[in-house]
Parts: C-alpha cells; sequence; structure tokens
C-alpha cells in the first residue's frame, strides 16, 4: 500500500485532536509546543489518554487535556536526564573495575596482546557462537583516542610510538557503555589455569556472571533510548533484565522502567553506600506531581520500600 496522507498545518492537526475530545486551553502555548516538539512527537504521550472506538479510530478519555500530555513530555525529559546521570555512575564504576582487572591480569594493553584469547566467541541468539567484532572496536579506539581532547590522551600519542594504541584506563575513556557491555560479554580467561575475569569482575559488584551480563545489556538500551532522546515514560522495554532472586518482587514486571531504576539502585548502593538515586527520583515525582509514578511502572507507596532506603 502507497503512503498517501497529507501534510497538514499544525493548526489542522490541533483542531483534529479538539474533535476527538481533547481540551485546549491555550492554543498559543499548544501551538508552540506542536512548532518546536513536533506533533509525532507528543503523540506518543497523548495516546495512552485515549480510548480505541469499535470502528478502530480512537478518541480522548473524558476531561483529557493539551496541559496533561504536556506535563508527561516534561516528565519523561526529566527521567531522561536523571536516568543518564546515574548510568554514568555506573558505566564509569563498570569499566573502571574491567580496566582493573583486566589490566592487572593480562597487562595494561591486554586488549592489544591477547585479543584472541580474552574476547573470544560468545553465546548468541538462537544458542550459536558470537565473534567479537575485534577489528571494529580496535579501529574505534584509535579513532576516539586520537581525536579525543583529554590531556592524557594527547601527552600519549606525542610522547610514546608503540604500542599504536593508548594502555586499558586510557582506552577507558573512548568507549560507550553499549561496548563495555559486549566486552564484558565476550571476556575469556587466556590460559585454563587462570581465574575467569568475568565472575572476578562481578564479584566486585556482589552480582552473578550472568546477573552483570544481563543488566549491563539492558543499561546499555535504555541508555541508547535516553541519549537519543527516546521516550521513557509508559515505555514497555522489549528486554527483560535478568531476575534477581533476593528481591524478585521488584522484577515482576521485567519490561518497565521502575524494574530498570531497581537495577540502576542495586548496581549503585554497591558502588556507593550514600546513593542517592532514590531522593533523585523523589524529588522528581514530586515536581511532576499530577502524575501517578505508576504510569512509569513504579507500584503503591513504592518509596518506603527498604530497597530504597
Amino acid at each position: 500500500m502507497r503512503y498517501a496522507k497529507p501534510a497538514l498545518s499544525n493548526a489542522d492537526l490541533l483542531v483534529r485532536w479538539q474533535t476527538k475530545g481533547l481540551a485546549i486551553p491555550d492554543m498559543g502555548a499548544a501551538q508552540r509546543a506542536l512548532n518546536f516538539v513536533g506533533y509525532f512527537r507528543l503523540r506518543g504521550y497523548a495516546l495512552p489518554l485515549m480510548l480505541r472506538q469499535p470502528d478502530g479510530s480512537r478518541v480522548f478519555k473524558a476531561g483529557a487535556s493539551f496541559t496533561d500530555i504536556l506535563a508527561r513530555y516534561e516528565l519523561d525529559r526529566d527521567v531522561r536526564r536523571i536516568t543518564l546521570g546515574q548510568l554514568e555512575r555506573i558505566e564509569v564504576a563498570v569499566r573502571t573495575v574491567l580496566s582493573n582487572q583486566m589490566s592487572q591480569q593480562y597487562g595494561p594493553f591486554w586488549y592489544l596482546n591477547y585479543p584472541a584469547q580474552v574476547l573470544s566467541h560468545a553465546p548468541g541468539r538462537h544458542h550459536k557462537k558470537e565473534a567479537f567484532a575485534i577489528g571494529r572496536f580496535l579501529s574505534g579506539v584509535e579513532r576516539d583516542s586520537r581525536q579525543s581532547s583529554d590531556l592524557f590522551a594527547k601527552h600519549y600519542f606525542d610522547k610514546y610510538t608503540e604500542p599504536l594504541l593508548p594502555p586499558s584506563w586510557l582506552m577507558a575513556e573512548c568507549v560507550s557503555f553499549g561496548i563495555w557491555s559486549k566486552l564484558y560479554k565476550h571476556l575469556q580467561k587466556a590460559e585454563p589455569h587462570h581465574p575467569n575475569p568475568k565472575k572476578e569482575i562481578a564479584k566486585a559488584f556482589g552480582l552473578s556472571v550472568g546477573l552483570l551480563e544481563s543488566w549491563l545489556h539492558g543499561l546499555s538500551l535504555l541508555r541508547n533510548t535516553c541519549a537519543h532522546h527516546g521516550r521513557v515514560w509508559n515505555r514497555r522495554f522489549v528486554y527483560r533484565p535478568e531476575v534477581y532472586e533476593q528481591a524478585k518482587h521488584h522484577f515482576s514486571d521485567q519490561q518497565s522502567y521502575y524494574c530498570l531504576a531497581v537495577v540502576m539502585r542495586l548496581f549503585s548502593k554497591v558502588v556507593d553506600e550514600h546513593d542517592e538515586w532514590p531522593v533523585a527520583l523523589l524529588d522528581m515525582f514530586q515536581k511532576h506531581s499530577s502524575i501517578n509514578p505508576a504510569e512509569l511502572g513504579f507500584p503503591e507507596s513504592w518509596e518506603i520500600d527498604p530497597i530504597w532506603n
């Protein structure tokens, strides 16, 4: 089928919503929102406020207002902001532990000297072996480290001619969360008698290898969503993080933002005993008091649960 819908003006789009029952108390503010945020983006916040009719069309629930749509859009911006801040702390901790473990075990250039041994195949989809894209990884490290404005990176390339790439602790500053997730997934021990690096790294966070691998993947996907301005509010995440048995009831809805918020809490409690992630969440919900935390998967009275205290 060929797409044949015409482009409508923002004024026409607002009239369309009005005919579907949406109250627009401030037409000027609504027009600005569509001008600078966009109808398509705001539609994602409008759909849960609508009901599907028997003929397949949608109308707004009684009392729905354009203010409700904007409120959820603004909350979502704050969710992404505080999430990225929390993920930064987790990412720094993970890459530090991983880099330290591998550097002490195999030297500061472990990723160059032992790539075939320590970055080998890992289980992939449908139980097939998945190779680590070592060439793409190394070219990315070279590109990002040489383009880095970091003084340590400039010093390395100005002073040293080999190895061609920097030591692990400098490389760590140039690799994304998603790459760290893949690095951890593919880590192996170079010799049978060596300690398993994945176990040692997971142990630092008080987790099993399976949990850490699963959670890193889930958080890297969340970070990508936030970094690319994707909607987090009311989102059903496709990937389900592995269940933490000691806090099983918090994983009853693995596709919710709440589940990922719990994962970040469990990570952060190990990294910092004064973790302020619960405070950031509470402040955000107080700022957006018109919106029920349940819309992000948070259970009733979530803040009094021991995991958040």
